[in-house]
């Protein structure tokens, strides 16, 4: 009778293990699904703050500036790079480029490879060359 007793609690343990297990994990899965949006900030030349925007994760800076911005591109994916923001166009004539900045620091890739990453700064600074 004693084995039955405890043959019946280590099952018993087994089963509410196996559920509370599946239940943490469910949360778990839960809070990684509700996580679908990044915190970034974003500045143009000439603004004074950065602006706090809540986007979609899987965004590239040209993403961001393209939803948030109107501006005006030349080339294509990767390869696009920006002309002009707001109205204000970068001059050949004048060796002018529209630059973006992450985290204080020039971009080593175009905005359209980089993809934002939670809390990234993002600033974009008309420059010559």
């Amino acid at each position: 009778m004693k084995k039955i007793l405890l043959f019946i609690s280590v099952l018993l343990t087994i089963v509410f293990g196996y559920f509370f297990y599946q239940s943490r994990l469910s949360l778990v899965e839960k809070s990684l699904i509700q996580k679908q949006n990044l915190t970034v900030f974003l500045k143009l030349s000439g603004q004074k703050d950065f602006i706090k925007q809540e986007i979609d994760v899987n965004m590239t800076a040209l993403d961001l500036i393209k939803e948030k911005i109107k501006i005006v591109t030349k080339g294509e994916g990767v390869d696009a790079y920006v002309v002009e923001i707001n109205g204000k166009l970068a001059e050949d004539s004048k060796k002018e480029f529209w630059a973006f900045y992450v985290n204080g620091k020039q971009a080593t890739v175009g905005a359209g490879s980089y993809k934002l990453k939670e809390g990234d700064r993002i600033e974009w600074k008309l420059e010559t060359y």
